[in-house]
């Protein structure tokens, strides 16, 4: 087997062997150790003060294969583990900002889920380039908010996303707000605790039959040929999402 590229971005299509997630909750990346996945953090960002600061989907936005933007005010470190990798490492035009969470969207298939007035200007004409459609929704932390369970269909908490969704022929499920715990704030959201690490495995950094619509969430997976596991036997976490890189290819 070799470690190709994850062409879509967040939608692997074999075994994930490489992520990037936040090593904050070391009990996560061990699991993921144990599954045969290499993890990389994405440091912090100068500049944000809450827990956010240390999010892989506030800090870096994977667009497909090798090519990938992170925050110019990030660390140096995480690029450069990633340029080891062989990714093409591009910056944003501003520093990523609370207000301004400008790599924080959601790509699934064709289509960029995010807020047009935050979104790094740089990173938008390179979507549009590349022949994706642009959908506003007024969420700026889009890709918090919106878990990927296959390439047409989300689940999200979040009534803006929902409905854009269901205007444009993305497939949806609603799910009760909060019960997933985020230092610093009342609660986190979904698309942070949550990542694909093969085209038929969602991962969750907790206990996700803790969450009272987990049968809603795990049969709605189910639909896609998605299994859903938990990395965790605590509460769910909001930690910033794990985003898949690279996967084994026969």
């Amino acid at each position: 087997m070799s470690e190709e590229f994850v062409s879509s971005p967040n939608l692997p299509q074999s075994k994930v062997c490489l992520v990037l997630i936040s090593d904050r909750k070391r009990k996560l990346t061990r699991e993921l150790s144990k599954l045969g996945i290499r993890c990389i953090d994405p440091g912090s960002l100068n500049g944000i003060s809450g827990s956010e600061r240390f999010h892989a989907d506030m800090i870096v936005c994977h667009v497909g294969g090798n090519r990938l933007f992170c925050a110019s005010n990030g660390d140096i470190n995480p690029r450069a583990a990633l340029r080891d990798e062989g990714f093409e490492v591009m910056l944003t035009d501003n520093a990523v900002t609370a207000q301004k969470p400008a790599l924080n969207i959601c790509i699934t298939g064709r289509n960029v889920l995010c807020d047009t007035k935050t979104v790094d200007p740089t990173l938008a004409v390179f979507l549009q380039n590349d022949g994706m459609s642009i959908l506003h929704t007024n969420q700026r932390y889009t890709k918090c908010s919106a878990a990927l369970a296959a390439g047409n269909a989300v689940i999200t908490s979040d009534p803006s996303i929902y409905e854009l969704c269901r205007k444009n022929g993305i497939d949806v499920l609603m799910i009760t707000p909060g019960h997933i715990e985020l230092e610093g704030y009342p609660y986190g959201f979904i698309g942070g605790c949550c990542g694909l690490l093969s085209n038929d495995t969602l991962a969750f950094s907790g206990d996700i039959t803790l969450h009272p619509d987990y049968e809603n969430i795990r049969s709605f997976a189910g639909n896609y040929g998605v299994n859903i596991i938990s990395l965790s036997d605590s509460m769910l976490c909001d930690i910033g999402g794990i985003i898949p890189l690279k996967e084994y290819r026969l």
